[in-house]
């Protein structure tokens, strides 16, 4: 069954994936446009998931397909990791300022079939200026070695290719890959399977981890890069975003906890969802006791030291026996000057001077979204891969 649903060579498993992507794409242009100084993140979380529901309400609105946010909003600032998606309420926010390294992620799945993108801006006072300094260093890296990972993300590769690709492209220019962080192979309704490349290699376990890439599998390649050592720890904020954990029963007691699960369940399914979007805010309350046995697992959200900056530059790969495809195209890069350079006889310089991936022109899969229902395959897609 699993290999039947995440068949690449069936049109319509393309379509669905393509269809997600184009709507995370358009919706993470949507919430990139937004950034600017004084805007609360909490705000720009908000507005990009209903973004998404926005355009998943419009598409397979029969056989009662299911659809919508596969990953909630999340836009983690400066020294911040990942996952920060706060509530707006009293203690859990932020406020953009100029200056700030922004990373904004977010995921879209269409019956289940799931895309994730991520990209990081510079909220900068002056945008005719480019943006220098030890900001401009990291988004150089982070962007240079998610574009270096991607092209040895092929059929007969392996992940240890693309963790040196990614250690070497951060040296480049003194930076580091997040320790914890990962890029992971994504099925059907999974978000996350147990094949991963990690950002920094454990090497204790390496023999386990590594594999060689295959046709017929998609991933979620993560690229996150410190200015600092890449060291990170859990932050004073709570999480926000958790998903179910579908292989732990628990016979709950409060009355809070029951209602929560029940809409977490029926609401999100098996997909992360941040707490914001509980319709009832009592079963907030709830959630702490679905969290302490084990029903829901938490994304904590993690910091670097508070003097560094975190870049991030996020995409979703499908790997078919025709070729690696990007349905998930990258935005153009904030307006950096980085004092470092890639030098020619590197292997980055050489592994960027390579023919690029197939990447999807991001939008056609919306055509007329708003006035008809898309139907899979949809119309005139090309699903040549």
């Amino acid at each position: 069954k699993s290999d039947i649903d995440n068949n690449l060579s069936d049109p319509t498993v393309i379509a669905k994936y393509r269809l997600a992507a184009d709507i995370a794409q358009g919706t993470l242009v949507s919430v990139v446009a937004r950034v600017t100084d004084g805007v609360r993140v909490s705000e720009l979380c908000t507005f990009g998931d209903e973004v998404i529901l926005s355009y998943t309400s419009k598409v397979y609105n029969k056989n009662n397909v299911e659809k919508g946010i596969a990953f909630p909003t999340m836009i983690s600032v400066n020294d911040c990791v990942e996952y920060y998606s706060p509530t707006g309420e009293a203690n859990d926010d932020t406020i953009l300022r100029n200056g700030d390294v922004v990373k904004i992620e977010l995921g879209t799945h269409i019956d289940g079939y799931i895309a994730t993108n991520g990209h990081t801006v510079v909220v900068n006072a002056n945008p005719a200026a480019p943006v220098e300094g030890r900001a401009a260093d990291v988004v150089c890296a982070a962007y240079f070695a998610a574009e270096a990972a991607l092209r040895l993300m092929k059929i007969g590769n392996n992940n240890v290719q693309v963790q040196e690709a990614i250690a070497e492209a951060a040296a480049l220019f003194n930076c580091t890959p997040v320790t914890g962080t990962a890029s992971n192979e994504i099925k059907r309704y999974v978000v996350a399977t147990e094949k991963m490349i990690l950002n920094v290699p454990d090497e204790e376990n390496r023999p386990v981890q590594d594999f060689v890439f295959i046709a017929n599998e998609a991933y979620t390649l993560n690229i996150l890069i410190s200015s600092g050592d890449g060291s990170c720890r859990e932050g004073l904020n709570k999480p926000t975003v958790f998903a179910r954990n579908v292989h732990q029963n628990y016979n709950l007691k409060l009355k809070s906890s029951r209602a929560a699960f029940n809409e977490i369940s029926t609401q999100f399914g098996v997909f992360p969802f941040t707490i914001r979007a509980l319709q009832d805010k009592r079963h907030r309350l709830g959630v702490t006791e679905l969290a302490s046995h084990n029903l829901l697992m938490p994304y904590p959200v993690y910091y670097t030291r508070s003097t560094d900056k975190v870049a991030q530059f996020k995409m979703t790969v499908l790997i078919s026996a025709n070729g690696t495809t990007r349905i998930t195209p990258s935005l153009p890069m904030p307006y950096v000057h980085s004092a470092y350079t890639i030098p020619e006889d590197s292997n980055t310089a050489k592994l960027l001077a390579t023919e690029a991936v197939k990447v999807v022109k991001s939008g056609k899969a919306l055509a007329g979204i708003e006035t008809s229902e898309v139907v899979a395959p949809a119309a005139g897609m090309d699903v040549d891969m």
